[in-house]
């Protein structure tokens, strides 16, 4: 039954998580395109006079960078609406009628949209990279620069920058890109369930659950600010210690409060809809 609800969680999603990922891959091509004015040519010996294109070309590198916000916020809006439709509202009866269990049809919707989430998060990633590529070949396209040869140029920068760390500040960061990669991976998962628990306390109150749910998002977002500015302000004494161990600490720290907030936050989700489900 578990698999089947699963498969439904992503049948119910997919539309929209595809149209967004190939919003992604339009914007993508947007930001390329945005690169092909002349503007962007190695002019060290010439000069022109900017002219309409030119100044096309910088508004859509700035768009290209607004509609990949529009896209992430995008995403997380969209789960969290569909999240709140199918739960507390008059969508949800038959959910909360199946034969699962209320772990069950949570722990269903925070991996579908976790996965919704981590699929955008690639994608953006990406789009990024390739967008950093076409300027650096744009810029360079007079030194003879190709896409294939600003990207061998790039990642050589890239896998000697570790090495670069350490010699100048004794930082192994093998240790952090661990820590870094499970956070990134973590994420997603995470983010939503905490997006669920904030929309769950919102069920409690009586009236504008939806607006309450959004101040008990900020809130949360708030407690969670202070207590990493605490840690912080605490771990000062660790800067002596070499700027390794204070970046790793700090993020196994953070990753710690998220996911104690996240456990948190996932037991009053599970709480609001055993013993206190309210639908509209």
């Amino acid at each position: 039954m578990l698999g089947k609800l699963i498969k439904h969680e992503f049948k119910s999603t997919y539309k929209v998580g595809c149209l967004l990922l190939g919003a992604t891959v339009l914007i993508t091509l947007f930001g390329w395109l945005a690169f092909q004015s002349p503007l962007w040519s190695n002019t060290e010996n010439a000069r022109y006079s900017v002219n309409l294109m030119d100044i096309v070309s910088v508004f859509m590198m700035i768009m290209y960078v607004v509609m990949l916000i529009g896209v992430v916020y995008g995403t997380y809006i969209y789960l969290s609406l569909h999240f709140y439709k199918t739960m507390y509202t008059d969508q949800g009866y038959l959910l909360h009628t199946l034969p699962v269990t209320k772990h069950e049809i949570l722990g269903t919707k925070i991996l579908v949209s976790g996965v919704w989430v981590l699929l955008t998060m690639i994608a953006i990633t990406l789009s990024v990279i390739l967008f950093v590529v076409a300027c650096f070949t744009s810029v360079f396209r007079a030194d003879g620069y190709t896409m294939a040869s600003a990207w061998q140029e790039i990642r050589s920068y890239l896998l000697d920058l570790p090495a670069w760390f350490n010699i100048e500040f004794g930082w192994d960061m093998t240790g952090t890109l661990v820590f870094w990669g499970i956070g990134i991976l973590v994420s997603p998962f995470v983010t939503m369930t905490i997006l669920f628990g904030a929309i769950s306390l919102g069920q409690l109150f009586t009236k504008y659950r939806v607006v309450m749910a959004i101040v008990c998002y900020i809130g949360i977002s708030i407690i969670r600010s202070l207590i990493e500015s605490v840690s912080q302000w605490l771990m000062i004494p660790l800067q002596n210690s070499g700027v390794g161990n204070y970046v790793n600490f700090h993020t196994v720290f953070s990753l710690a409060v998220t996911l104690l907030m996240a456990v948190v936050l996932y037991f009053i989700s599970w709480m609001v809809t055993s013993r206190k489900l309210n639908m509209q």
